[in-house]
């Protein structure tokens, strides 16, 4: 029942999430006990709380959460299976004051929010104007928005039509007709999403100077599939990237094969904090540029600084490095220090010395001295903020073993930031905010580090991988989440018992001025 104009579709497997983190086990945190003692909570949303099937929702079979474009205005929807009719009737009285109304054997129910619920035998949908589910900055230039809020547009008549719409859905219009998808849903997973990129932009506000580019040569049957897995130790992240046939042929004709590990062991120090890495045929730059249509007016302001586009093409060999290291954050945070290194592989040395010869020149002309402090040598190039940082990069002796190394080898693009290191620098900041070093504490606790790789090619689509790593090996990463959030609940409560004005003054500095004093 998901059309296939859906922007977004999120699947997510709650039978496998709550093998990971049962509900009785979430009945156990603070956060509960809060919600659950809490008098505002009437009768049936306590029940709601103590016991989710009481909704007559079968949580077992999953629910699907998407948004599309209907008529030209987006809109929310929630899918899934109804397994007892009467508690599924009774828990959506408390969101309507009327009746459901009965088209051929669908039925549909108007509710508060002026959203729309519709069942057909075993299967739900609930629909709502998904704008009124998102921030609205512009709300705070009227000044008496406050007392005047926007009204929620009624669309529940559209939102009826629709959802008989959707239960009648034919397969070639359904995302059940969609490869991608299919082949998406067959992998092992908690949680699979779609994003069709194509749709998204087509549907998005006009984009000023960008409509001039040939984007349909990048954007058509563009689309992305994520399949998100709660492992021990772990948060698992498999992407597959679907760009259009003629991006597709440039990439697949100029991709890369590795990653450089030799340019990632030169850097001259142990303390990497993060790093990012790839390699590719620097022609295929220059094509995809092409593709857009804006190679001329790019050569027509290069070539009189003394270089062009087949210059930058020539110019390096694809290896490609940025590294960010010795992160040293003082208690002020005003004498804090690093170190960073940008490299590249060179292929043509007198190639590469045109464009670095035209942007010095065109930063002397600006006045200014030139921001490139760089090294380099017959094979490679370094800048970086500190002259002999770079000078160790490229003709020093390093050759450290990261223990990261072993995982972002072997693939064309690899990024590393190591979470930890980062958390623990800020353990020498001075704050006196209540609760800050209680929740750095329990964050160094939990978060080791990212790594993602990919850029392989593999049935149709680009590859990649994301490992968001937790300290704890052992224990599945939903459960250190549970746990890490209710500590930070934990804290967040304590520091508003022992800073009990906190919110008041939030609040008061977000309160609109008066109409009288806007000009």
């Amino acid at each position: 029942m998901v059309p296939q104009n859906a922007m977004i579709v999120a699947q997510i497997d709650l039978k496998s999430l709550s093998n990971k983190l049962s509900w009785k086990e979430i009945q156990q945190t603070d956060i509960y006990k809060k919600m659950i003692t809490d008098s505002s909570v009437n009768g049936w949303k306590k029940s709601l709380l103590e016991n989710p099937s009481s909704s007559g929702i079968d949580f077992d079979a999953g629910l699907t959460v998407f948004t599309a474009d209907h008529d030209g205005n987006k809109y929310l929807a929630a899918e899934g299976k109804i397994k007892n009719q009467n508690d599924f009737n009774q828990i959506n009285k408390n969101f309507s004051d009327g009746n459901a109304t009965t088209s051929g054997d669908v039925h549909i129910l108007n509710l508060e929010n002026k959203g729309v619920v519709g069942w057909k035998k075993d299967q739900f949908v609930y629909l709502m104007n998904a704008e009124d589910k998102m921030i609205r900055m512009d709300r705070w230039k009227d000044s008496m928005s406050q007392h005047n809020p926007m009204p929620t547009a009624d669309r529940t008549a559209e939102f009826t039509a629709l959802c008989k719409n959707l239960f009648s859905l034919k397969t070639d219009s359904s995302l059940a007709n969609n490869d991608r998808f299919a082949s998406l849903l067959k992998e092992n997973g908690d949680i699979h999403v779609y994003q069709n990129t194509d749709a998204m932009l087509n549907n998005a506000p006009q984009m000023g100077p960008l409509s001039m580019l040939k984007l349909d040569a990048f954007m058509k049957g563009n689309a992305s599939t994520y399949t998100i897995n709660f492992d021990n130790g772990k948060i698992d992240v498999s992407q597959k990237m679907f760009v259009s046939k003629q991006l597709t042929d440039i990439v697949k004709k100029y991709m890369g094969n590795s990653i450089d590990m030799d340019m990632v062991k030169r850097i001259p120090s142990n303390n990497v904090l993060g790093l990012m890495a790839v390699n590719f045929k620097p022609e295929g730059v220059t094509e995809m540029i092409k593709l857009t249509g804006m190679d001329g007016m790019i050569n027509s302001y290069t070539q009189p600084m003394g270089f062009n586009l087949d210059d930058f093409s020539n110019a390096t060999d694809g290896n490609w490095l940025l590294a960010l290291t010795d992160l040293n954050i003082s208690e002020s945070m005003k004498n804090s220090s690093f170190n960073y290194i940008f490299s590249a592989g060179i292929n043509d040395k007198a190639e590469l010395e045109k464009i670095l010869n035209a942007a010095k020149k065109t930063t002397s002309d600006m006045g200014k001295d030139s921001v490139l402090n760089y090294v380099m040598n017959d094979k490679l190039f370094a800048q970086s903020n500190h002259s002999s940082f770079a000078n160790q990069y490229v003709n020093g002796n390093s050759n450290t073993c990261f223990d990261f190394a072993s995982k972002i080898s072997g693939h064309p693009a690899a990024f590393y930031l190591d979470l930890h290191k980062l958390l623990t620098q800020f353990t020498s900041w001075n704050s006196t905010k209540p609760g800050r070093k209680e929740m750095l504490d329990e964050s160094l606790k939990i978060w080791n580090n990212i790594i993602s790789t990919g850029g392989d090619f593999n049935n149709g689509g680009f590859t990649f991988n994301t490992e968001v790593n937790l300290e704890n090996k052992d224990s599945n990463s939903l459960q250190q989440l549970k746990n890490y959030f209710n500590a930070l609940f934990l804290i967040h409560e304590k520091t508003k018992t022992e800073v009990p004005d906190v919110k008041k003054r939030l609040d008061s500095m977000l309160v609109p001025p008066p109409a009288d004093t806007v000009r």
